[in-house]
C-alpha cells in the first residue's frame, strides 16, 4: 500500500514538473493555472504571471492524475474536484466544458513549518493583547467563528488558535478536504466523501456531525460551514459542546451572522426568522474576522462579541478589538494600528473570578497602549460611555476627530416632556372647564358638572387632534434674511408631544362645550313647546265670537 502511494506521488510529481520550483518555494502561497499557457503565483500577497507553461495534453493529464491520487473521478459528468496534494496543499480543479479557458487548477499551499501565535504577531496579523483575549475566550469555552474572505487566512488562523485548547480535551474535526493541522494530542479527524459514479456512498458534513455528537467530543471544529449542516452545528453549540470552532466566508462580523442565518435556511429548516436568529446568537459568542488588504497583508480586522437580539429581533454586536487603517504609503503598503475599543465584554465580571487577574479595565483601555479610541466601532450604548470616559481628558481637537455616538434613550424624551409640562402651572380639569365656558357667561355649577361628565368619543377626538397638530406652525421672521421671507419653526419631539396634548385637551373641552350648549338648547326648545301647547289649550276661541274680526268680514 505504501509502495503504491509512493508511485502515485512520483507520477504526480512528474506531471507537476512545469511548476515544481514554485511548489518548492516556501514564499509562494498559491499557484493558479488558467489553461495550459497562463500560470500565476501569489508571493508576498501579490499576484505575478510566470513564464512557465504546460502542454494542453499535459495539464489535462495532471488533472486526471490528481483525481486518481485521491480516489475520485473527474470527467464531463463530474467537472469539479476538491483534493489535496501529498504535502497537504489544497487543490481545486475545474475542466471543460464548465471551464472555457481550458483546465483550471488552483493550488493553495500551507506553511511547512509550524506556525505559532508569536509568528503571527511578528507578521503583524494581530497584537499580543488580541492574542491574549482570544486565548482567554478559548479557555473559557466560548464558541468562536473565524470569518473572512477568500485567501484571508481563516484556516491558518484556526490552526494557530486551536493551540489554546487544553491538551486534556478530545477534539473532533470535520472537513471537505483535510487542511487543518492541529498540534493537539487527542484529535479525531473526519473527511467528507463524494458519491461514486453510481451516485452512492456519499458522506456529507451533516452525516459527520451526527456521528461526532455520539463520540463524546469536548470540542467540535468544522473546517468550513457551507450548507445546511450549519443548523446541526448551532444545535451542538447550544447543547453542551462549548468552545467549538468553525470558519465561514464573510467580510465582517455582522455579515458573519447573516451568512450563518442564510446557511440554516438553505438546509430547509422551517422555523420563524426570529427563532433562527435566536439560535445563532445563542450559539456564537465570539467572532474573529480576518481580512486580506490591498497590499497583500493579512490581519485580524475585528474581534467582536455577539449579544442577544434586541427588541426588534435584530442582531446586536460589540467590537472588543479592531484594526484601524490610517494611511497607505507611496509603495502601496497599508499602515494602521490594532487597539481595544474601550468596550468591556459581557463576561467581564467572570474574568477575575476565573483567575484572569490581568484582564481588568485597563486591559480594554486603548490609552494603556498609547492609542486613541478607534473612530468607528460597534457597541451597545451603555458601553460607549466607558469609551467616552477614557477620552474625557483629551484635547478639543482629539474630541473632534474621535466620535462615538450615544443615542438618546426614550426615558430622556419622557423627562423632556415632563419638564415642559412643569414649566407652566398646571390647571385642574375644573379650572379648564371654567376658562372654556367663562367666555360665554355660563356660570351655572350644575351645567359645568354635566360638561365634565359628558362622554366624548375618543377616536373622534384623537383623529381631530392629529389633524390640528399637522397644521403649519406659525412662521417666525428670521433675523438673518429679508423681512419678507418666512421660515418655519422646527419643533423638537418633546414640543410636538406637548402640542399634541394641548390640541387634545382643547378639542375635548370644545366637544364638551358643544354638547352642553346642545343639551341646553334642547331643554329650552322643550320648554317652549310645552308652553305653546298649554296656551293652545287655554285660549281656544269659537268661530262665532263677536270679537273675531275675521268672522265679521265673512
Amino acid at each position: 500500500m505504501a509502495g503504491g502511494q509512493n508511485i502515485y506521488e512520483e507520477s504526480l510529481r512528474t506531471f507537476l514538473k512545469p511548476i515544481a520550483e514554485y511548489i518548492d518555494d516556501a514564499a509562494v502561497s498559491e499557484i493558479m493555472i488558467n489553461g495550459y499557457k497562463d500560470i500565476y503565483i501569489e508571493k508576498g500577497g501579490k499576484l505575478t504571471k510566470v513564464e512557465s507553461n504546460f502542454t494542453e495534453r499535459g495539464v489535462t493529464t495532471l488533472a486526471v492524475n490528481i483525481a486518481q491520487f485521491v480516489g475520485r473521478q473527474i470527467n464531463e459528468a463530474n467537472p469539479r474536484l476538491d483534493a489535496r496534494l501529498p504535502d497537504g496543499s489544497r487543490i481545486h480543479v475545474v475542466i471543460p466544458p464548465i471551464a472555457k479557458n481550458g483546465v483550471i487548477i488552483s493550488i493553495r499551499k500551507f506553511f511547512k513549518e509550524k506556525l505559532t501565535v508569536q509568528r503571527l504577531i511578528d507578521f503583524g496579523s494581530f497584537t499580543p493583547e488580541m492574542a491574549r483575549f482570544i486565548q482567554v475566550s478559548v479557555e473559557m469555552a466560548k464558541n468562536m467563528i473565524i470569518s473572512g474572505g477568500t485567501g484571508s487566512g481563516k484556516t491558518t488562523l484556526l490552526n494557530v488558535l486551536s493551540n489554546y485548547i487544553p491538551a486534556s480535551q478530545r477534539i473532533i474535526t470535520m472537513e471537505d478536504a483535510l487542511e487543518l493541522q492541529l498540534a493537539n494530542e487527542h484529535v479525531v479527524r473526519f473527511e467528507t466523501r463524494h458519491p461514486d459514479k453510481f451516485g452512492k456512498g456519499a458522506v456529507t458534513m451533516g452525516d459527520l456531525l451526527h456521528s461526532s455528537l455520539r463520540l463524546r467530543p469536548d470540542r467540535i471544529i468544522l473546517g468550513e460551514v457551507r450548507g445546511g449542516e450549519c443548523f446541526d452545528l448551532l444545535q451542538a453549540m447550544n447543547t453542551g459542546h462549548g468552545g467549538s470552532m468553525a470558519t465561514v466566508h464573510a467580510n465582517n462580523p455582522i455579515e458573519t451572522l447573516s451568512r450563518l442565518e442564510s446557511l440554516v435556511l438553505l438546509g430547509g429548516i422551517e422555523l420563524p426568522l426570529r427563532a433562527i436568529r435566536a439560535q445563532v446568537t445563542g450559539a456564537i459568542q465570539i467572532i474573529v474576522s480576518a481580512a486580506r488588504y490591498s497590499d497583500g497583508s493579512r490581519r485580524v480586522g475585528h474581534i467582536s462579541e455577539v449579544l442577544p437580539l434586541n427588541e426588534k429581533g435584530d442582531y446586536v454586536m460589540q467590537d472588543i478589538f479592531i484594526y484601524t487603517q490610517t494611511h497607505k504609503d507611496e509603495d502601496g503598503k497599508i499602515h494602521g494600528y490594532s487597539a481595544p475599543t474601550g468596550v468591556l465584554p459581557s463576561f467581564f465580571h467572570k474574568l477575575k473570578a476565573s483567575g484572569y487577574h490581568d484582564m481588568d479595565e485597563s486591559f480594554f483601555n486603548p490609552k494603556t497602549y498609547g492609542y486613541d479610541v478607534p473612530p468607528l466601532f460597534m457597541g451597545k450604548s451603555y458601553f460607549t460611555g466607558i469609551a467616552e470616559a477614557y477620552r474625557k481628558h483629551d484635547d478639543e481637537d482629539d474630541k473632534k476627530i474621535i466620535s462615538v455616538s450615544k443615542p438618546k434613550k426614550e426615558e430622556s424624551v419622557k423627562k423632556d416632556v415632563k419638564k415642559n409640562k412643569n414649566s407652566s402651572p398646571k390647571k385642574t380639569k375644573k379650572e379648564e372647564i371654567d376658562d372654556a365656558f367663562s367666555l360665554d357667561g355660563i356660570d351655572d355649577k350644575k351645567e359645568k358638572n354635566i360638561a365634565i361628565k359628558e362622554k366624548i368619543p375618543k377616536k373622534e377626538v384623537k383623529k381631530e387632534a392629529k389633524k390640528e397638530a399637522k397644521k403649519e406652525v406659525p412662521v417666525v421672521a428670521s433675523p438673518t434674511i429679508e423681512a419678507s421671507k418666512k421660515v418655519k419653526k422646527k419643533l423638537t419631539d418633546a414640543e410636538k408631544r406637548e402640542l399634541l396634548l394641548k390640541r387634545k385637551r382643547k378639542l375635548i373641552l370644545k366637544k364638551k362645550k358643544e354638547a352642553l350648549l346642545k343639551r341646553k338648547q334642547e331643554e329650552e326648545n322643550k320648554k317652549q313647546e310645552k308652553a305653546s301647547k298649554e296656551d293652545e289649550n287655554n285660549n281656544v276661541t269659537s268661530p262665532f265670537d263677536d270679537d273675531d274680526d275675521g268672522w265679521d268680514d265673512f
